[in-house]
């Protein structure tokens, strides 16, 4: 069994009317208003039946009067009416159809209709703003025969190659916008020409103007976007450069704060001498202390006084000490002279810490004494 393989065809797609459909996009795009706008105007000069010779500006398929006769863009073509008796004219109505299909249609409709022999048939057409299509059919020998006609009658025909052939609708009025019909295979290729060119340089002009446009909108970001960029490059080389000062900056910190700290707890403790020299001259000569403990800038004393409550009081009034208590009742043995006790105060670290301001003159002249 032999198996044939389609090579126009893909995913069932059949490629080869992509051309097709491509041009058909790009007349539909050419035709959108927006623009059919950059499709220059072409100068024509146009001989008309009757013998006189008028201007006319073509665009977009519609001729209207050149009063001033001025050339447009630079460029001229002729064309050449067909007398009404020399042409068969048909309107047809077909539906909306893409360029490609619509010539292929009106072709049909012309091999079909046309009583001329088929290599003698001649024919154009045109749509009207009413969708209808205007046909003109004509043989080869009558639109020949014309110009030998006119040529002899002393016109010549402005600009290189063969005139266009015209065929002005009966019912058009020659004195506003008429839409032609153009008989194919004549001139006309040299307006086409000339239209496409014009066509692309407008674009090309448009595409330009639209790249200026982009690039001052986008320069003025691209500029500042480049400064950013310039600036955290210059950061990061200063990083680099500082990267030493940073860390023994951090390090120096980071000393601060552990001797931060360590001020701060040796500043809650008490030194024991200062501390005991004011108990030396605080407590009497008829008491004494068996214990001393000390818990941060607390002091606990155990002893035995004649007046526990007495002592108490002494010990508040001395300078740097406060909340001076019994943390327990006084208690007396029977038979005992002496109250024993046990004192809590708080001494102020300021005057009697390990980190402390100088010792006061009078309390550093006053002698020193022991517990007995």
């Amino acid at each position: 069994m032999a198996f044939t393989h389609d090579n126009s065809h893909l995913f069932g797609l059949d490629l080869s009317q992509w051309p097709r459909q491509w041009r058909a996009a790009g007349h539909l795009l050419a035709g959108l208003p927006v623009l059919a706008w950059f499709a220059p105007a072409v100068r024509v000069e146009l001989r008309q039946a009757d013998g006189r010779v008028t201007h006319w500006r073509i665009a977009r398929g519609v001729a209207a009067p050149d009063a001033d006769g001025a050339p447009a863009g630079g460029a001229t073509v002729s064309a050449l009416e067909l007398a009404p008796d020399r042409v068969l004219e048909r309107r047809l109505a077909l539906p909306p159809l893409a360029d490609a299909d619509l010539a292929q249609a009106v072709r049909l409709n012309v091999a079909s209709g046309s009583p001329f022999p088929a290599g003698q048939t001649v024919y154009g057409y045109a749509t009207p703003a009413d969708g209808c299509v205007e046909v003109a059919i004509s043989s080869r020998a009558q639109a020949d025969q014309a110009q030998i006609e006119a040529r002899a009658a002393g016109w010549q025909p402005d600009g290189a190659g063969d005139p266009e052939i015209w065929v002005i609708p009966s019912d058009a009025n020659r004195n506003g916008p008429i839409r032609p019909i153009v008989i194919r295979g004549y001139g006309e290729g040299v307006r086409e020409r000339l239209v496409a060119r014009g066509f692309g340089r407008h674009l090309a002009l448009l595409a330009l103007g639209l790249a200026l446009l982009a690039a001052l909108l986008v320069t003025p970001t691209a500029f500042i976007r480049t400064r950013a960029h310039q600036a955290l490059a210059a950061q990061a080389a200063l990083q680099q450069q500082a990267s030493d000062q940073i860390a023994a900056r951090e390090a120096l910190l980071a000393q601060v704060g552990r001797m931060q700290a360590l001020r701060d707890a040796v500043g809650r403790q008490i030194a024991l001498p200062p501390a005991l020299d004011m108990l030396t001259r605080t407590v009497p000569d008829g008491a004494w202390l068996t214990s001393l403990r000390s818990e941060g800038a607390k002091l606990t004393l155990n002893g035995s006084a004649d007046d526990a409550a007495a002592l108490v009081q002494k010990l508040a009034q001395q300078p740097g000490v406060s909340d001076a208590r019994l943390a327990s009742p006084a208690t007396r043995l029977t038979g005992a002279s002496k109250e024993n006790f046990i004192i809590e105060l708080q001494l102020d670290p300021a005057r009697y810490g390990l980190v402390q301001t100088p010792a006061d003159p009078a309390s550093a002249a006053a002698p020193a004494r022991r517990p007995s």
